[in-house]
């Protein structure tokens, strides 16, 4: 790790910065530190380095993602499940979020408000109770304000003193002219009998009120009856044992009250609130007594809390406000509790509802559960066969094609794997068709090199005569064959064969042509001066080598050959055209064919042939050809011809012999508009002089 960071500091300048730039943030804490009596660093010298401190950070978060992105991200796999994560588990699992922080919102204020209807229904029973004893106050005729108050006193203490636990601390107050009643349900004189406030002019009220302090719920009734005008003031106050009522069978109920937080008054309380650009922190609360959570159902039964405010009015002020600090009914309760609680108002059938939502939630997990198992399978296919054909690509480029993935096409990606060995399988067989080609290569090289040798090397000097060949291979090697033969002192062969077809076979049968015919000169004959080369004629010469070429070749393999002999004594030429095209001797502007001998060689055994005989003069010259020269086409089909080859010949009678050939060959590359050669071209010029 220490040399990787060295690394980082020597190569990048963004790593040099951020490492002067924590020593700059070192050195600061140090300093604040050490002045920090004096006031510590300047803020600005802070500012400065959390300014480089952001560059620096932004420059190693997109390191970070990049080195993510090109190491952690680079297998297909691990792509897949970031993939999956972002695609499936993050959005479900935040609609999972949503949908438990939706049950806990709504199940705790459907607590909350469950138990403040409590509360509301449970003033509204004394309310209705109120309203018959003041009906009875009304029409009973009785004149007496004492004697009507303790009337209807005497009532509550007789009539509901079994209801009395059911209305924990509430408090009675009758109000008839200057006379004052104020007692509980146990009939217990009740101290601090509820005052009517000014501001109150209508004949009924109820709400949720403070008053000295306390909490309650405060109904007034107002009537008039014979003894005057009566009002009924009912308090019921806020203790645990009502909050027990309140939350029996939904959990523990709690009220909070507040007051407004002295200014600069640190205060430690569970519940602040700000409203109003007023903070409110807790001054007091009331919680059950009896009432405990629900056990749960299962792990699912998560607890909830709600609250509701309150909203009390101020009792003792000169008009009718709320209070200036809120109260709140705090609920704890089981959404499991809290769905029973509702679906039992809803009646016995209503449980078909949750039986529906079972079974429909049974068969999502189900559907999940498959298609969990059908991704991580599709998954694991992807996966294994990307990291296969990753493999065996590092395989072929390592050189080794004979690698296979070997998969069935079960898809796509499969059938990817089986058409990747399909591809190596046809890059190994071109690498060795490839191979074998440079291999052939190779050996057509040596063959054409060989082939070199074989074509005369030096032309001979013979008086009275100028030589020159050439041949062009359509190929590597040809199957045309040229030669001079120097006989004897006087004597010299001139040789020009082609052989049937092209490429090795043709240059093969040329070197055995070649070597045959030097053998015939050469086995015993010699060259000296002793030598009965006169005892031979041309004509023997090529039935010799027919008979041999028959015996030792296929027989769809000839030769057209041409063979002739100068003595430069007699200036006579002797020669025997065994199937060739006819050399073309030039005198005078008149135009000879040499074409005295016989059928080609290599075909008929029992041919024969017979000897021609010219004489060269001086500014004669002769002109042997194969067909390649005169049978290319252009691309119309047309033929070059043998009359287009006597034109070039004789608008070039007059050039050098290594001139005449070039026109020639040039002219024959402009007819057939093609660099490529159709067939071996081969000429040989004889000129005397």
């Amino acid at each position: 790790m220490l040399e990787k960071l060295l690394h980082e500091y020597r190569t990048r300048r963004l790593a040099r910065f951020t490492a002067w730039v924590l020593a700059y943030g070192a050195v600061l804490s140090v300093a604040d530190r050490i002045f920090r009596g004096s006031g510590g660093v300047h803020g600005f010298l802070w500012f400065i380095f959390w300014v480089c401190a952001l560059i620096s950070g932004v420059y190693y978060l997109i390191r970070l993602v990049r080195l993510i992105r090109s190491r952690l991200l680079w297998r297909l796999r691990r792509r897949l499940v970031v993939a999956y994560l972002l695609i499936g588990v993050v959005p479900i699992s935040l609609i999972i979020v949503l949908v438990l922080l939706g049950a806990f919102i709504i199940n705790g204020q459907f607590a909350a408000f469950m138990v403040v209807q409590r509360f509301r229904d449970h003033f509204d029973e004394i309310e209705q109770v109120n309203r018959v004893v003041l009906h009875e106050a009304r029409y009973g005729g009785e004149k007496s304000p004492p004697a009507l108050l303790d009337g209807i006193r005497t009532f509550y203490v007789t009539e509901m003193v079994d209801h009395a636990k059911s209305y924990p601390g509430l408090v009675i107050t009758l109000h008839l002219g200057d006379v004052t009643r104020s007692f509980l349900l146990d009939g217990t004189t009740a101290e601090n009998p509820a005052t009517v406030p000014s501001w109150m002019k209508s004949e009924e009220y109820a709400n949720i009120v403070i008053d000295r302090g306390q909490l309650a719920l405060r109904s007034v009734e107002r009537i008039m009856t014979p003894a005057g005008q009566l009002t009924l003031v009912l308090s019921q106050p806020f203790t645990p044992e009502l909050l027990d009522l309140a939350g029996e069978g939904i959990g523990p109920v709690g009220v909070v009250v507040t007051k407004p937080e002295a200014p600069r008054l640190a205060v430690n309380a569970p519940i602040r609130v700000d409203s109003n650009g007023e903070t409110y922190v807790q001054s007091g609360s009331i919680n059950s007594r009896s009432v405990k959570m629900p056990d749960p159902v299962n792990f699912l039964d998560i607890p909830v809390v709600g609250a509701s405010s309150l909203d009390p009015v101020s009792w003792a002020g000169n008009k009718e406000e709320k209070a200036g600090a809120p109260a709140f009914v705090i609920v704890y309760s089981r959404i499991a509790t809290l769905i029973n609680r509702l679906l039992d108002t809803l009646g016995e059938y209503s449980q078909l509802y949750v039986l529906v939502f079972k079974g429909v939630a049974i068969i999502f997990l189900l559907i999940e559960g498959v298609a969990l198992i059908i991704g991580i399978r599709m998954t694991r296919s992807m996966t294994r066969t990307v990291d296969a054909l990753y493999d065996a690509t590092e395989r072929v480029k390592a050189g080794d094609f004979s690698y296979r993935t070997h998969f069935p096409p079960h898809d796509q990606l499969s059938a990817l794997g089986e058409a990747f060995d399909g591809m190596t399988a046809s890059v190994e067989k071109l690498m060795q068709e490839s191979q074998e080609r440079l291999r052939l290569q190779s050996e057509l090289d040596i063959a054409r090199e060989v082939q070199r040798q074989l074509f005369p090397q030096t032309v001979p000097r013979v008086p009275g005569l100028e030589l020159y060949g050439v041949c062009k291979a359509a190929r590597s090697v040809s199957g045309d064959y040229y030669d001079f033969l120097k006989l004897d002192e006087h004597r010299l062969g001139l040789v020009l064969g082609d052989v049937s077809g092209k490429g090795i076979s043709a240059a093969l049968l040329m070197a055995a042509i070649q070597s045959a015919l030097r053998a015939h000169f050469y086995d015993g004959l010699g060259s000296s001066k002793n030598s009965t080369l006169a005892d031979f004629s041309t004509a023997q010469i090529v039935d010799r080598l027919n008979r041999q070429l028959c015996a030792n070749t296929p027989l769809e393999k000839y030769v057209t050959f041409f063979f002739a002999v100068y003595d430069d004594r007699t200036r006579n030429l002797s020669y025997t055209n065994a199937g060739h095209l006819p050399p073309v001797l030039f005198r005078g502007g008149k135009v000879e064919r040499l074409s005295t001998g016989g059928t080609v060689v290599g075909l008929i055994p029992s041919a024969t042939y017979e000897v021609g005989e010219i004489r060269l003069e001086p500014n004669d010259l002769l002109l042997a050809y194969t067909d390649g020269i005169t049978e290319p086409e252009n691309t119309f089909g047309e033929e070059f011809g043998e009359a287009r080859l006597l034109d070039v010949t004789r608008r070039m009678m007059s050039a050098s012999p290594e001139a005449l050939v070039a026109e020639i060959y040039r002219s024959v590359d402009e007819w057939t508009g093609s660099p490529e050669l159709q067939d071996d071209m081969t000429l040989v010029l004889a000129r005397g002089w």
